[in-house]
């Protein structure tokens, strides 16, 4: 009985320090910065963007490597945001990212080159939400307005990782909550629920079910 309960005290520890670690980040790359290592996307690439758009990326260090080790996904990748556009026609990524790792906690936003800089060349990945009945403009828009809505209410990181608590996110939280919200379409319903772990991953974005994929820089 007595190591029953020390193996159990031993698995709650080591899966808080995973749900811990789960910052949707790395520090290196917010903190350090990748600035000098150049990686973008092809000018055609560029031009396939649309508003609301979905981008996922691998970052870089210890942090990363343990996302992709625990999740141990088909495409490798350790953090989510979304594309939006301004009036300007610049794009930019609306995030949340962990105060651990970074100098705001919370959904944050960066320039769209910034962030796709920051992540490990190669490790790219953009998709498409789409509805039979929806305009993929019309939805892309609608995706991209929401997720400003919840930048300007400055939501903060989710470090309970608690689906049912509509007041802090994490990375992939933001993503699936906005779905919800608009189309209440649940991304994870083709997963167990019954298992946070099955409700961290990144797959149900990348998905062809329900996402058309416009940007793929993972080699088959």
């Amino acid at each position: 009985m007595k190591n029953s309960s020390l193996i159990s005290g031993f698995l709650i520890i080591t899966f808080s320090g995973i749900l811990l670690l789960f910052s949707c980040d790395d520090p290196n790359t917010r903190k350090q910065g990748y600035n000098g290592r150049n990686y973008t996307l092809l000018p055609e690439e560029f031009f396939n963007i649309q508003n609301g758009d979905i981008i996922m990326r691998q970052g870089y260090g210890i942090v990363s490597s343990i996302i992709l080790k625990t999740l141990n996904e088909d495409i490798p990748v350790s953090h989510i945001g979304i594309i939006s556009q301004n009036n300007a026609g610049d794009y930019y990524v609306i995030h949340s990212v962990s105060r651990a790792i970074s100098d705001y906690d919370g959904i944050q936003i960066d320039k769209l080159d910034r962030f796709i800089n920051n992540s490990r060349p190669g490790s790219i990945i953009i998709t498409r939400y789409y509805l039979p009945k929806i305009d993929d403009n019309y939805a892309g828009k609608q995706i991209s307005d929401r997720a400003r809505y919840y930048l300007d209410k400055k939501i903060p990181f989710d470090h309970s990782f608690n689906f049912e608590d509509t007041t802090s996110f994490f990375c992939s939280e933001l993503v699936w909550r906005i779905l919800v919200d608009l189309f209440d379409d649940d991304v994870f319903d083709d997963y167990n629920k019954d298992y946070l772990i099955k409700r961290l991953k990144f797959e149900p974005f990348y998905d062809t079910n329900r996402f058309e994929i416009i940007v793929n820089h993972h080699t088959p």
